[in-house]
């Protein structure tokens, strides 16, 4: 097997557990906007350190002074203790090669030998910097297999670096239980970052299978740490009340605390609490604080909920510009609410010129990414020909979409279109089970439809049970 991302991943070393941002739970939270944020990452690291010069059992020629750090390395003593058997020598041999320090011409293949050579040893950071040279073609070959295999017998051997990149590698290959075991393993080391990759792994169910409250605790113990984003993740479960009691109070705590410290998911979700009165008391002009607050730090969820704010004139004078303004910034970062609201924007003309093609434009981006009301809506305008081509088979399929999230308006749409036959060949009883499913969900055309089809039905019966004359 080829390990195609084991470079890719390099970057992720330090974030692997941040986002939630990215990581938040599908279908998990009440919040009405989206947990992620936008920013990238940049890789920031060409080549490896190893970072050797301290390594217990080589001697150190002590002084008052402080001189730099090549000046009082001697190759020959390590190459002498090397000799001896003394893998940490070895390893600092290894890594004097690998930078060209100690008046040292630079030579990959001289560091591999010693790497090699101190990994035979059993040295675990000798093991994990051979990974890092057949992950980079440094004095060898480069081979993302073996760079695999060293990563684990690394990782195996206690090295943190190691266990992280081991634990990318199978997350992003899918083999999260491999991935758990490493994570498992920093996370009772005390990696508050790994205690919430772990909790949110048993949230979604990967890995292996662990009961919710463990993941409370794992989350309690990382955001007591002060990890920011485990404590917007315990925040959302004492929200949702998932391996705890729900408690707002609990909730809004943690929230506060991360707000405080500057996450804009946080303070987004602050905001919300005060907007609804939701374990705070309802302040849509506080609300509106930690919108505009989240807003700035460019979270695109707290745009989209800023701007709805000033359209509605909810806590800030109402001001259809500024909401156009916010809608299309979040929308230009991919969120689908924001795409959505810009594109009723341009449907109605609020703040914008109006224009059906970049409505359509906007709500079919949203669309794509499964926002309901816009699968709903674009539906409808590929039915009604606005913006695009009347096309009913486009629209049936868009009702479909977003009647499978039980959207009431979709199902009652694509029900009528069952019945007379457009867009799809006409099927009176899935049509009636669309009616009955929207009904149940409080749509009021569909509860006439119903009665309408009880009533064609009782004609027809009546209709049939006459003798013929």
């Amino acid at each position: 097997m080829v390990y195609k991302h084991i470079t890719a991943t390099a970057a992720r070393l330090a974030v692997l557990c941040a986002l939630l941002a990215a990581a938040s739970l599908s279908g998990a939270w009440y919040w009405p906007f989206g947990g992620k944020s936008k920013a990238k990452q940049s890789e920031g690291v060409s080549a490896p350190t190893f970072g050797v010069d301290e390594q217990p059992g080589i001697p150190r020629k002590k002084t008052k002074t402080t001189p730099k750090k090549e000046d009082t390395v001697s190759v020959e003593r390590l190459e002498t203790l090397a000799k001896e058997g003394n893998h940490q020598a070895m390893l600092a041999l290894g890594d004097i090669y690998f930078t060209g320090r100690a008046k040292v011409k630079q030579n990959y293949r001289k560091a591999v030998d010693w790497f090699e050579k101190a990994a035979e040893l059993g040295n675990g950071r000798a093991m994990f910097n051979l990974g890092l040279c057949y992950d980079g073609g440094f004095g060898v070959d480069k081979s993302l297999e073996q760079a695999r295999q060293w990563y684990v017998n690394a990782a195996d051997a206690g090295v943190p670096e190691a266990q992280m990149k081991v634990a990318i590698i199978a997350e992003d290959e899918g083999d999260y239980v491999q991935a758990m075991k490493y994570l498992r393993q920093l996370a009772d080391a005390g990696n508050a970052a790994c205690m919430r990759k772990v909790a949110l792994f048993i949230l979604n169910g990967l890995g292996t299978p662990a009961p919710a409250s463990e993941a409370v605790s794992l989350l309690s113990q990382a955001a007591l740490k002060g990890d920011i984003r485990a404590q917007v993740r315990l925040a959302d479960c004492y929200q949702r009340g998932i391996g705890v009691e729900r408690d707002y109070n609990e909730m809004f705590s943690w929230l506060n605390m991360a707000a405080q410290d500057g996450d804009p998911e946080a303070q987004a979700k602050l905001g919300y609490c005060y907007q609804t009165g939701m374990g705070a008391v309802r302040n849509t002009d506080v609300a509106v604080t930690w919108y505009a607050t989240a807003a700035k730090a460019g979270y695109a969820p707290a745009q989209v909920a800023l701007a709805t704010c000033y359209r509605d004139g909810a806590g800030v004078g109402r001001d259809l510009a500024k909401a156009a303004e916010y809608y299309r910034l979040a929308a230009n970062q991919g969120d689908s609410l924001g795409e959505y609201n810009l594109g009723m924007a341009y449907l109605e003309g609020r703040a914008v010129p109006k224009s059906a093609t970049e409505a359509w434009r906007w709500v079919e981006r949203s669309a794509r990414q499964g926002y309901v009301l816009a699968e709903l809506r674009l539906g409808m305008m590929y039915e009604e020909g606005v913006g695009t081509a009347v096309d009913l088979a486009e629209a049936v399929r868009w009702y479909r979409r977003a009647a499978a999230q039980e959207e009431p308006e979709a199902l009652f749409k694509l029900g009528m279109c069952l019945l007379q036959g457009r867009g799809t060949p006409p099927d009176r009883q899935a049509a009636r089970d669309c009616f009955v499913k929207a009904a149940s969900l409080g749509h009021r055309g569909a509860l006439a439809a119903l009665e309408q089809l009880a009533k064609s039905a009782k004609t027809t019966t009546t209709a049939s049970a006459q003798p013929e004359k």
